[in-house]
């Protein structure tokens, strides 16, 4: 099993995996991702700004996720603390194939993306956020080392929902006490 770089050949498999994650939240009467968001302009937008990675194990995709480095404007108005200042990545759109739930798959994924990213020079920590209803999801964030931090209002937000995602942070490097 490796973490990739997705590719454009990869769309229609990450796109699928996204659509099901879709579907199984409306299943469980969780409000994440019913608006149409996200939808095929968005997962290529993240395919072509090289944001994507997937997990693949014998040719096929079996999870994906969009690792964003930069300022995320939706964690910019945090209603708690974050645990650093520094630079950071975000992780969004964490979906893993229906035909694979089970296997721990969302947590390999998190793994991969950590091992990653805290090779990377001038990241402090990783951030995700995730709806107050996605308890599965809220597992395999704080399993996979994140801290609760507060409150975001997330990037798929319309005018009229009132929605606070829980955000979470996982650092990568101890602050330095002063």
């Amino acid at each position: 099993m490796l973490m990739r770089r997705a590719h454009i050949e990869d769309f229609a498999a990450i796109k699928q995996i996204v659509f099901e994650g879709k579907d199984l939240l409306a299943k469980q009467g969780v409000n994440q991702w019913q608006d149409g968001y996200p939808n095929a302009d968005s997962l290529m937008n993240d395919i072509l700004n090289q944001w994507t990675v997937v997990l693949e194990e014998d040719g096929e995709i079996l999870g994906t996720a969009a690792v964003i480095p930069g300022k995320d404007n939706s964690y910019e108005h945090l209603d708690g603390k974050w645990l650093s200042n520094g630079p950071y990545v975000s992780i969004h759109r964490v979906a893993v194939s229906s035909h694979h739930h089970g296997r721990g798959l969302s947590q390999k994924l998190f793994e991969a993306i950590y091992d990653v990213v805290k090779n990377i020079n001038g990241i402090n920590s990783i951030r995700v956020d995730t709806n107050p209803g996605n308890l599965g999801m809220q597992h395999v964030i704080k399993k996979a080392g994140f801290v609760e931090t507060g409150k975001v209002i997330p990037i798929s937000a319309t005018a009229n929902t009132d929605v606070r995602n829980f955000a979470y942070e996982h650092l990568i490097k101890q602050p330095l006490l002063v």
